[in-house]
C-alpha cells in the first residue's frame, strides 16, 4: 500500500521540517499549556488535539518506572517529555532536535523547573546523531515520525540506543483529520506522511523486539517496543 506523503521536491533533505518548526516553535510549544487561552483555542485542543494529552498519558505509562533511568528523547521540541521525566526522577535525559528555536525553548523551561542538571538538548538529527548502543533506558520519539522519508532507519536508530523501551507516536493514515493536516503541511511546504496499521506492525516487526504494543488512540498510533 502505498505511503501518503508530500513531493519529494519540497526544499532541504529534511523535506522542510526544520524551517517549519523554526518558525512555529513558540505556537506549538503553547499547545501543551493549560492557561492563557481563548474559548476558540481551548476548543481545538480539547476536541482536534486531545490525542496530544493521551499520547502524553501513554508515554509516561510506557516509561514507568522513571526513577532512576535514563531517556533519550529524538525531535524532542521545547521539553515537554523531557522536562517530565526529569522531574519525575530520571537520572539523565538527552533530548535532541534540529530547530535551535525548540532546543532555547527547552533549555529554558529545564532551568526555570529546576532540573536543568537532569537533562541535556542538543542540536542533532537522529540518523547522524552518535548515540552509544543501548546507553539509555528508554528512547521515545514524539510527532517525529510524521516527518520521516526513512521511518525504518528512524525507527532502528532509537532501538538502537535504548536497552529497555522505545515509545513512538504514528500519525494513523485512515482518520477524518488526515486530510485537512495533510493539506496544511503541504501549504507551508513541510513534507509529512502517515501510515496504516499494517505499515506499522511491519515497521515493529524489523526491529525484533520481545514484544510488541500498539495504541489505536484517535488519530495516532503508539507504539510500544520491549527489549527485556
Amino acid at each position: 500500500m502505498a505511503t501518503v506523503s508530500m513531493d519529494r521536491s519540497v526544499s532541504g533533505a529534511d523535506g522542510g521540517a526544520r524551517d517549519f518548526f523554526e518558525g512555529y516553535a513558540r505556537d506549538f510549544d503553547h499547545i501543551y499549556d493549560e492557561g492563557g487561552k481563548g474559548a476558540v483555542a481551548r476548543y481545538i485542543d480539547t476536541n482536534l488535539r486531545k490525542e496530544m494529552r493521551l499520547r502524553f498519558e501513554k508515554t509516561f505509562e510506557a516509561l514507568s518506572p522513571m526513577k532512576g533511568r535514563s531517556l533519550f528523547d529524538a525531535g524532542c521540541g521545547g521539553g515537554r517529555y523531557a522536562i517530565p521525566a526529569a522531574k519525575a526522577g530520571a537520572s539523565q535525559v538527552l533530548g535532541i532536535d534540529f530547530s535551535r528555536s525548540m532546543l532555547d525553548l527547552a533549555r529554558q523551561k529545564a532551568t526555570a523547573e529546576g532540573v536543568g542538571d537532569v537533562c541535556r538538548f542538543e542540536l542533532g538529527d537522529l540518523l547522524t546523531y552518535q548515540v552509544p548502543e543501548k546507553s539509555f533506558d528508554y528512547a521515545i520519539a514524539i510527532g517525529f515520525f510524521d516527518y520521516q522519508k526513512d521511518p525504518e532507519a528512524a525507527l532502528r536508530a532509537l532501538c538502537r540506543a535504548a536497552k529497555r523501551r522505545v515509545f513512538v507516536s504514528i500519525p494513523k493514515r485512515w482518520h477524518p483529520l488526515t486530510p485537512q493536516r495533510y493539506i496544511r503541511y503541504t501549504f507551508f511546504r513541510c513534507y509529512i506522511r502517515f501510515y496504516s496499521k499494517g505499515e506499522v506492525e511491519a515497521l515493529a516487526a524489523k526491529m525484533h523486539p520481545k514484544k510488541t504494543t500498539i495504541f489505536d488512540i484517535g488519530r495516532e498510533y503508539n507504539l510500544v517496543l520491549d527489549f527485556e
